[in-house]
């Protein structure tokens, strides 16, 4: 059995069209998703294309990123996301790009959960997720290859970052009933070993924050002998018809300097949005304004070039 593990798109249609090229030459039985399928990039619907497309050839076992919980909580509480705000314009765009029925879609994803293995009708071993309010201190235990633990940032807290608070890592692995915890988040692959249980991150598929850019990471879990084999890898996509599209659709209009940041995040490797939201934050406290004006963004910018 192989099954391969992304998260993180971000909305990179063209980097998870090469990767899906790239799977079916692996002859994979399956896709594991963490998260993150959009936000931030050109032409929401493409990306929704190809996500429907990926489950209608795959059997997909997937949950709810931070940034779907974003446009979620836009639907319970509107956020007052505005057009050309560099604070929200790129929120602002993907969501008034989404249908009604793409956002049903992402309210169904589990924010976590295990896959287990257990045997079909037909005889097969085949993958079954149960979601986190379904596990039972038997679901893993009872498992026919070793339990596969689900979540986007941590379990229990889509924004958990194990790269930011290691010491939440070694607590969750301390506890974990499955054999291996998949998580993503942080943008960058990474693997550890702690209490004779195994965390992988994939790795952003998307926007991957490896200091080369253009790369879209991921992984590949091998079943052999009851023990999976993990494989990471990193791919090559079209990175300058990618950016292209983001001129194609105005991108910069909608989400002024955090647009530009996005897009030289992808150029390098580097995590300029995160670095601009940052430095955003600080002036904005020492110049007692708020992360709402311009200015603020702007100035940001210019100290980051």
């Amino acid at each position: 059995m192989k099954l391969a593990v992304i998260s993180d798109l971000h909305g990179n249609y063209y980097a998870l069209a090469k990767v899906l090229a790239f799977l079916r030459s692996q002859e994979i039985d399956g896709i594991i998703g963490l998260g993150d399928f959009v936000t931030d990039g050109p032409f929401p619907q493409r990306m929704m294309r190809v996500l429907r497309e990926m489950q209608e050839e795959f059997p997909c076992y997937l949950v709810r990123g931070n940034r779907e919980e974003y446009l979620l909580e836009n639907i319970r509480h509107p956020q007052n996301w505005k057009a050309g705000s560099s604070t929200s314009g790129l929120l602002d765009y993907t969501f008034r790009n989404l249908t009604g029925q793409d956002l049903e879609f992402f309210e169904h994803l589990p924010t976590d959960g295990v896959l287990v293995g257990k045997i079909n009708e037909s005889g097969r071993l085949i993958p079954v997720f149960v979601p986190q309010e379904e596990i039972t201190p038997d679901t893993c235990r009872e498992s026919l290859f070793p339990a596969l633990r689900l979540c986007h940032g941590a379990p229990g807290e889509l924004r958990g970052n194990f790269g930011l608070h290691p010491e939440l890592l070694l607590s969750h692995l301390e506890n974990l009933d499955a054999a291996i915890l998949l998580g993503g988040h942080s943008h960058k692959q990474e693997q550890r070993e702690y209490a004779e249980k195994t965390y992988l991150n994939p790795g952003s598929l998307g926007l991957a924050l490896d200091g080369v850019g253009g790369h879209a990471h991921f992984a590949i879990l091998t079943l052999e002998n009851s023990t999976w084999q993990i494989e990471c890898f990193q791919i090559p996509y079209d990175l300058e018809g990618y950016l292209a599209e983001f001129d194609r659709a105005g991108l910069e209009t909608h989400g002024s300097v955090l647009a530009r940041s996005l897009k030289r995040t992808l150029t390098c490797g580097v995590n300029y949005f995160y670095l601009t939201v940052k430095r955003v934050r600080e002036l904005a406290d020492a110049l007692a304004l708020t992360d709402l004006d311009e200015e603020v963004w702007k100035k940001a910018e210019q100290e980051l070039k």
